[in-house]
C-alpha cells in the first residue's frame, strides 16, 4: 500500500458504542468529497460513547482501518476523530471589550472571544470548542461578522463545548495505537450537522437529533451557527436491552428483531407473531422508550425556550433514527416538518448526490461522513498542525481555533 501526501488523503474515524466506522477520502475539483475506502467493524470497549477498554477498542479500530485502507489502496498519515458521550457539557457565554480603534479589527475580535471563554472549569475538564453565534457593536443589531464596523463596544455571544480531558486522551491513544496519529477531534453534533443539514436549514433555524447506540446528540442551528447542544443519556442500545430483558433474548437476537420488526407507533401486523414473539408486546416495550427519549428533547426545548429557533424543522439522524415509526412519533409532538437526514448535501449542489457513495446514504454514516467533510473543508488550515508541542495540547489548540473556521 502506498503512502500519499497529507494534503490529499485523510481518515475520518467514528468510534461509536456499537460500531467503529472509518472513511478514507480526498477532495476532488469543485470541492466534492470522494470517499475511496470504507471500513466498519463492531465496537468493543466503548460504553455510552466513552472508551472504557483501550485494548479492545484498538483491536476493533485496527480491523476497520485495515478494511478501509485496503479498499482505498492508500494509507492516510493523519486522522480526524469524533468525540461525544455523557461527559460533554456545553453552554453559551458572552464577552465584552472596548474597541481599540474607530473600526473593529481582528485584534478586537480575538480579544472579545478570549473574554467570552474566560470561564472557570474543574481541573479535569477542558474547553473543546468555542463557536461564535453572533456579535453586537454598541448594543445594536446582531451581526455575523463585526470586522470593520465602527463603534466603541464589541460584544460576542459564543457557544462553548467542554469535555473530560481523560476522554480526549483515550481517543488519541486508541487511534495512535491503531497506527495513525490524530490531527483533530470534532464534536459529533457538529460533524453530523455538516453531513445532513442544508445551508438553508441552518440559516433559517433547525433542530438535529443524532440517535447513536449509547447516547443521543441534540443541537439547534440558527443563522448558520450552532445555538444549543446537549448529549442525552438514551440511545439505540437502550431499546435493544429492553427487548432482551422483556422477551428473554440474547442482545444480538434482540437487536436483529428490533431492526426487522421493531416499531414505535401502533400498526396492524399481517403476522402478529414472528418466531413465537408477539409483535404487539414488542411495540409495548419500544414505544415507552421512544417517548422517554423524546421527552428529554422536549424538556430541553421548553426549558431553554428553543422552539422559535427551529422553523425549518426537525432532522433525525444516526442509526437509531431508522427505527420504524420514530419520525412519525416525533412529528406528532412538534409543529414543524420532521425528516430523516442522510449524508447527501455537503460539498455538492443539493440536487446532486454523486459525491456520496450509495452505501453511505444512510443516517448511520452521518457522523463519519461529516467528520470527513469537515476535515477536507480547508486542507491548508487542516494540515497546519506541525508544532512540536504534545499531541493532546496541539489537538485541543486546533479545536479551539474553530472559532475562525466557523466564521466562513
Amino acid at each position: 500500500m502506498k503512502t500519499n501526501p497529507l494534503t490529499e488523503y485523510v481518515a475520518a474515524i467514528d468510534i461509536g458504542t456499537s460500531k467503529i466506522c472509518v472513511l478514507v477520502g480526498r477532495v476532488q475539483p469543485q470541492g466534492v468529497v470522494e470517499v475511496i475506502g470504507i471500513g466498519r467493524q463492531p465496537s468493543h470497549g466503548v460504553k455510552k460513547g466513552v472508551i472504557v477498554n483501550v485494548s479492545a477498542t484498538v483491536e476493533s479500530l485496527k480491523k476497520a482501518l485495515h478494511e478501509a485502507c485496503s479498499q482505498a489502496g492508500v494509507t492516510p498519515q493523519q486522522a480526524v476523530v469524533g468525540i461525544s458521550g455523557g461527559h460533554i457539557k456545553s453552554f453559551n457565554a458572552v464577552g465584552v471589550v472596548g474597541i481599540s480603534r474607530p473600526d473593529v479589527t481582528q485584534y478586537d475580535i480575538d480579544r472579545v472571544v478570549e473574554m467570552a471563554k474566560a470561564v472557570s472549569l474543574p481541573q479535569d475538564r477542558e474547553i473543546l470548542h468555542v463557536l461564535p453565534q453572533y456579535f453586537r457593536v454598541d448594543g445594536q443589531e446582531q451581526v455575523q461578522d463585526s470586522l470593520g464596523m465602527r463603534g466603541m463596544r464589541l460584544e460576542a455571544h459564543v457557544h462553548i463545548v467542554t469535555g473530560a480531558i481523560t476522554s480526549a486522551q483515550s481517543i488519541i491513544r486508541v487511534v495512535e495505537l491503531a497506527g495513525i496519529p490524530v490531527v483533530d477531534i470534532v464534536l459529533e453534533q457538529l460533524a453530523s450537522a455538516q453531513a445532513v443539514l442544508t445551508a438553508a436549514e441552518q440559516d433559517l433555524g433547525v433542530a438535529l437529533l443524532d440517535i447513536g447506540a449509547g447516547t443521543s446528540d441534540f443541537a439547534i442551528y440558527k443563522d448558520g451557527r450552532i445555538r444549543y447542544s446537549k448529549v442525552l443519556p438514551i440511545g439505540g442500545n437502550h431499546f435493544t436491552n429492553d427487548l432482551a430483558i422483556g422477551l428473554g433474548l440474547s442482545v444480538p437476537a434482540a437487536e436483529e428483531l428490533k431492526k426487522k420488526y421493531g416499531c414505535v407507533i401502533p400498526r396492524v401486523y399481517a403476522e402478529p407473531r414472528v418466531d413465537s414473539i408477539d409483535l404487539l408486546e414488542m411495540f409495548g416495550m419500544l414505544e415507552p422508550r421512544a417517548q422517554e427519549l423524546f421527552s428529554f428533547v422536549k424538556e430541553e426545548i421548553e426549558h431553554n425556550r428553543l422552539a422559535s429557533l427551529m422553523p425549518a424543522g426537525f432532522v433525525l439522524t444516526g442509526g437509531g433514527s431508522l427505527l420504524a415509526g420514530f419520525r412519525e412519533l416525533v412529528q406528532a409532538q412538534v409543529t414543524v416538518p420532521v425528516r430523516i437526514g442522510s449524508p447527501r448535501y455537503y460539498f455538492m449542489p443539493a440536487e446532486e448526490e454523486r459525491g456520496v457513495p450509495a452505501v453511505l446514504r444512510s443516517p448511520e454514516y452521518a457522523t463519519a461522513y461529516g467528520l470527513l467533510a469537515f476535515a477536507l473543508k480547508d486542507a491548508k488550515i487542516f494540515w497546519k498542525n506541525t508544532s512540536e508541542a504534545p499531541l493532546l495540547s496541539r489537538v485541543l489548540q486546533r479545536m479551539k481555533t474553530w472559532v475562525y473556521d466557523f466564521l466562513d
